[in-house]
């Protein structure tokens, strides 16, 4: 299947072809990589930002053009590259420590939602658990571990004994049911 075009892939993946989308994560995973450790030299961010590149690429990628699949993969690669940097300088610079004494506590104070607020993210938090608990499994135990345990795909993947990229797609898939039941739900 890695001889296949961009554009044949694609076409497999839009008819529900789960290899098809790990032809194209195999074909593009390592030149990625390559490219983000070169604009980041950190290897994990450039992990992380891999990450976040597929997975915001999964949101996307049935509204892809695809005869530029490639270079849209590198721009959504270099965008998730620029906001991890800018990331590290605002929390650089945010940092506790370095903050004087009158910033530190208005930092505090903006970690303490007031009671409306706080009351509205439970119920919603309350309200999200329920839908995830009507995903099925496999997509289901993608998104804990990486939204509630904070791992990395690479992890997950090798927790669940499946290839990074089926952990991508679950994630995809799931997101979008998520999203999907998130609408229904408040319609």
């Amino acid at each position: 299947m890695t001889e296949a075009s961009d554009a044949e892939l694609l076409a497999r993946f839009h008819d529900g072809d789960a290899a098809a989308l790990e032809a194209i994560f195999e074909r593009y995973e390592r030149v990625l990589y390559q490219f983000l450790l070169g604009i980041l030299r950190d290897h994990h961010a450039a992990e992380d930002a891999l990450q976040e590149t597929f997975v915001r690429g999964l949101e996307k990628l049935e509204g892809v053009d695809p005869d530029h699949l490639r270079g849209w993969l590198f721009t959504v690669a270099y965008h998730q590259a620029m906001l991890m940097k800018r990331r590290q300088k605002n929390q650089t610079a945010a940092s506790p420590l370095s903050a004087g004494p009158g910033d530190q506590a208005s930092l505090l104070a903006d970690a303490n939602p007031g009671p409306a607020l706080a009351a509205e993210q439970k119920e919603e938090a309350i309200r999200l658990r329920s839908l995830l608990d009507q995903l099925p499994d496999p997509q289901r135990e993608v998104i804990c571990r990486r939204i509630y345990e904070g791992k990395r795909f690479r992890e997950i993947a090798a927790d669940l004994d499946c290839p990074l990229n089926t952990a991508l797609a679950r994630m995809h898939e799931g997101m979008k049911r998520l999203k999907s039941m998130w609408k229904q739900n408040h319609a």
